[in-house]
């Protein structure tokens, strides 16, 4: 894209204030590290913000368009109104439709926590801060007009685009820029929950994959100034999120006697795990599969327009209840938006107690509420999202866990097993959630940090850990990577992975690489690589196009049957199928290219080509300075 001479002098402007910056915070000793830390706090107070004027975003499109066009249209009152239910989120789905085409900005098909994935994995943390802003209106569009989503995953993406701001503005280096998209969903995730231990350990278990002191630091620090952040303007006196526990929580008490019954939680919990997430995939495949069909723009608003006849399946099955009839009437369906209201009657002892009760009739949680929501859950929430609507599977997987949980908490109490069914809906909202992000860790802690209970630690452990096996043993994947899965990337863990992708070509030093032409005989290949030393050469055509490579294995080859030297050509005998690899690309890409093609170079190609220009050959990157960067970074030797 051209830039007009006031963009691109700003864009100049900017960068050289950053080298000043950068010039002057080194003559006063302060590293890159540091300016980290101070940064965290900035990063925290903005995410806070966010998830605040997020929360307003939403509840703004509910009142002025999801509520008046339920009520005017009667479309949950009256029987023949229903059909009108799916148009009102469909409505939703057309909006972001038109909103993805004005703003025009992000054009990879990852959306979400899918998407931060694979900037992290693949692009060392390269974030538009604009991604941010998209993000925000996208979701609310989708959750505040009644598509089945949660606030979580988006609120992450915003926060992480409010990292990427910072330190691309700051003109951080590519070593830091994970840890800042981790600070700002770390963040997003704390200000949610009211939960800054399990916002940590989300950024560190499922995006960044690191627990290594360096990367934790920053990323604690961001998650407590959010969620302090977001109680200030909320007008909260305590630690409390979007997502708040009842007053009445579950009377969490553990026995050995009970260690079958949450095994069998966590069966169960890991079964509908990989229900949702077969059933999600399915969605997105067809819709996939049937692009050249259907305008692939229109998708969205037809899967948001299945998502309401789910709706519309609820209102028919449980028209004659008096409690679901009274907030079917105030526009409310339960498995519409984040659900966030059902789940705090599913945990909440009194809705199996009856200790509530509307005109005279008693209300409880029945078996077949719970099982019906459940299974209507997964449908709208695949319908929803899997079609390319935007929104987050965090708050549907603690829905479906609440139900499940709480289905088998009732069968175990009419047999006089359990007393209580909302502990059992409780640990089933952490155990699929557990299972469906392959985050047993964050689960545990989450529901920990919400009950602020003990108690609580012994249940989730057993169940989660049980669900996440299942998952991982029937699926593979979670929710967020099986996108990454079907491009062919893959996500490593631990400390050794996230140095390779945060580490770029460009900050190792390439060899010097010889060009070979595809006409060129064989014989003076040879006597190149005699005279010079050379093992290895890039073979261009005479535009500077890349052709491939011819590898000291192919030139051993010929020199078994020397006397064939002069009659064969470069292009005869060079490896076509190696690509090259981009100058800006991360070392764990570089490493899958070497094993997979079982070479010791690649060609660097520059990856900031003027249009109409092919792309420079820079050199040869060697698999032994690969390693030997790989192990400086685990040793610590590298310096800011």
């Amino acid at each position: 894209m051209r830039l007009t001479p006031p963009i691109k002098q700003m864009k100049q402007w900017i960068l050289a204030w950053q080298l000043r910056g950068q010039q002057q915070l080194a003559r006063w000793g302060i590293r890159e590290q540091t300016l980290l830390i101070g940064l965290s706090f900035i990063v925290g107070l903005l995410a806070g913000g966010a998830t605040w004027l997020f929360e307003q975003t939403v509840k703004l499109i509910e009142n002025y368009y999801y509520l008046p066009a339920v009520k005017s249209t009667h479309a949950t009152t009256w029987w023949p109104c229903y059909v009108f239910l799916p148009l009102i989120p469909a409505g939703g789905g057309l909006a972001l439709v038109l909103w993805r085409r004005l703003w025009g900005r992000q054009k990879s098909e990852l959306h979400g926590l899918a998407g931060l994935l694979h900037s992290l994995s693949r692009e060392s943390g390269k974030l538009k801060a604009s991604l941010g802003i998209e993000t925000l209106v996208a979701s609310s569009l989708t959750i505040g007009t009644g598509g089945s989503a949660g606030p979580e995953a988006p609120i992450a993406v915003i926060g992480a685009s409010i990292g990427a701001l910072c330190g691309n503005t700051l003109g951080f280096s590519r070593r830091n820029m994970p840890i800042l998209l981790g600070c700002g969903a770390a963040a997003g995730i704390s200000a949610v929950f009211g939960a800054p231990i399990a916002g940590v350990l989300f950024a560190m278990e499922v995006l960044l994959r690191d627990f290594s002191v360096r990367t934790l630091t920053p990323i604690v620090i961001s998650s407590v100034m959010a969620s302090t952040m977001y109680v200030g303007l909320s007008g909260g006196g305590a630690a409390r999120g979007i997502f708040q526990m009842p007053t009445t929580g579950p009377a969490l008490a553990f026995t050995f006697g009970q260690i079958p019954y949450y095994l069998l939680l966590g069966a169960v919990c890991g079964l509908l795990a990989v229900g949702f997430t077969r059933f999600y995939l399915l969605v997105e495949n067809y819709s996939q599969k049937h692009r050249s069909r259907i305008p692939y723009f229109l998708h969205p608003a037809i899967g948001a327009a299945l998502s309401g006849v789910c709706g519309v399946a609820m209102l028919i099955i449980f028209r004659d209840d008096p409690f679901l009839h009274q907030r079917f009437a105030q526009g409310y369906i339960p498995i519409f938006s984040d659900g966030y209201p059902t789940i705090l009657r599913m945990i909440d002892p009194r809705w199996y107690s009856g200790a509530h009760s509307i005109a005279g009739h008693t209300i409880n949680l029945t078996l077949e509420f719970l099982v019906v929501i459940c299974v209507l859950k997964i449908l709208a929430t695949s319908f929803t999202l899997a079609p390319g609507g935007s929104g987050g599977v965090f708050a549907p997987a603690l829905f479906i866990g609440a139900a499940g949980g709480g289905a088998v908490g009732l069968v175990l109490s009419h047999y006089g097993l359990v007393s209580d069914p909302a502990t059992y809906a409780l640990v089933g909202m952490g155990a699929v959630l557990a299972a469906a992000i392959q985050a047993p860790l964050t689960a545990i802690i989450l529901l920990f940090e919400l009950t602020q209970n003990y108690a609580v630690m012994v249940p989730i452990m057993l169940a989660a850990v049980t669900a996440t096996v299942i998952q991982q043993l029937l699926v593979g994947e979670s929710l967020y990577t099986l996108p990454l899965k079907k491009l062919g990337v893959k996500l490593g863990s631990a400390v050794g992975i996230s140095a390779l992708q945060r580490i770029g070509v460009d900050q190792l030093a390439l060899a010097k690489a010889q060009i070979a032409r595809p006409d060129e005989p064989l014989s003076s290949i040879l006597t190149r690589s005699h005279l010079d030393g050379v093992e290895d050469f890039v073979v261009m055509d005479k535009t500077g196009n890349y052709l491939g490579l011819l590898t000291l294995d192919d030139l051993k080859t010929v020199l078994l049957e020397p006397e064939a030297a002069p009659l064969l050509l470069v292009r005869e005998v060079m490896r076509a199928d190696v690509p090259p690899i981009k100058f800006h690309d991360t070392l764990d890409a570089a490493l899958t290219m070497f094993g997979r093609f079982d070479i010791s170079r690649l060609a660097v190609l520059d990856d900031v080509t003027p249009a109409g220009k092919t792309p420079a050959l820079l050199g040869f990157l060697t698999r032994s300075e690969l390693m030997k960067r790989y192990q400086q970074e685990l040793a610590g030797d590298l310096t800011v």
